[in-house]
């Protein structure tokens, strides 16, 4: 979701309630993957700074380990650290509903067990990018996952390239054929958001028109009554796009309660269950593949890399893939066959 993420996407009026989530310890993860067979605690002190070429340890900041591509980023996490023989641990909140000031505790506390390096997925840069800035004043290498540049304090980024994804979407719906009149979805303005709506307003083919947004401030429980209320004020939208993962539910359940099935139809990111059935229901017409397990792997292989002095590349695009009712069976194939 990009949260690519997305996202990616991805930034932000977010609800932060300490309630929503709990911390794991050092050998297990919120979302259920089993910790690297090293993973027995954080480094003991500093002297496992990476900058010292002594990778030991990675601590992956998770926002949603919940939803299904970051449970896979988990996973993939996991698999990854344990080929290198190094420590790993994620912690994230429970739930399916964004937690900033809880992620943000949980890298406090890994910055204080000094941890040779950290994946973060800044939701909200400017909350994000001081206590980055922290670690790798600390020492730390910093990666962030599929958030594009909305942060600078990251020694590399990883993930779904946000004004490529924002292209891609104006496209897409472009294809749909006829007027397209568009309606946004957005947890609130800047950010991640941004970063994708402005470079699918600077793409949108002539056939699109951007109506209005709609704010869910992040919270999937308020996502269907803000599209509701959208469609009601805006009736000639016959499509709605949100780089939330997390609204899914709500734009189909919206379409639904407006009797607007055949009418109006999502674009969204990730192929999740939830939007495995929208494109069946026909409440979805597209979505955007993004790939969580590369992300997380790419991750782990650069800070192996940056340790050993060689050098990586800044930005890497990890791409995404269009999905329709068209090619929805080609591509749950791919993704059983581990493509």
């Amino acid at each position: 979701m990009r949260f690519l993420k997305p996202a990616a996407a991805l930034v932000v009026t977010v609800l932060s309630v300490a309630a929503a989530g709990c911390a794991t310890s050092p050998s297990s993860s919120a979302g259920g993957a089993p910790a690297s067979s090293s993973a027995g605690g954080a480094p003991a002190s500093s002297s496992s700074s990476a900058a010292q070429g002594k990778l030991k340890s990675i601590f992956f900041a998770n926002p949603l380990p919940a939803y299904p591509d970051w449970g896979t980023a988990n996973s993939c996490f996991y698999a990854e650290v344990k080929k290198f023989g190094l420590t790993g641990v994620s912690q994230g909140p429970t739930g399916l509903q964004i937690n900033d000031q809880f992620v943000l505790d949980s890298i406090s506390q890994a910055l204080a067990e000094h941890y040779s390096a950290m994946i973060v997925v800044p939701i909200t840069p400017s909350e994000y990018q001081p206590i980055m800035q922290r670690a790798k004043a600390q020492g730390m290498l910093v990666a962030t996952l599929n958030t594009g540049s909305s942060t600078t304090a990251q020694n590399f980024e990883i993930g779904t390239s946000y004004p490529a994804l924002g292209l891609e979407v104006a496209k897409n719906i472009g294809a749909r054929g006829g007027q397209q009149y568009l309606g946004l979805v957005t947890n609130g303005p800047g950010g991640i958001g941004a970063t994708i709506f402005s470079s699918l307003e600077a793409n949108l083919p002539a056939n699109v028109h951007l109506v209005a947004t709609a704010y869910d401030n992040g919270d999937p429980g308020k996502t269907e009554d803000a599209v509701a209320q959208m469609l009601i004020a805006h009736p000639n939208i016959n499509v709605i796009y949100a780089w939330e993962g997390t609204a899914v539910a709500g734009i189909s359940a919206a379409i639904k309660q407006q009797n607007r099935v055949g009418k109006t139809a999502g674009v969204v990111n990730d192929l999740t269950p939830q939007v495995i059935a929208g494109i069946k229901d026909g409440t979805i017409y597209g979505t955007n593949r993004q790939h969580f397990c590369l992300m997380a792997q790419d991750a782990v292989k650069y800070f192996v890399a940056v340790s050993r002095g060689q050098k990586v590349p800044a930005l890497t695009d990890t791409g995404t893939t269009f999905v329709t009712k068209a090619n929805l069976q080609q591509v749950l194939a791919e993704v059983k066959a581990g493509q």
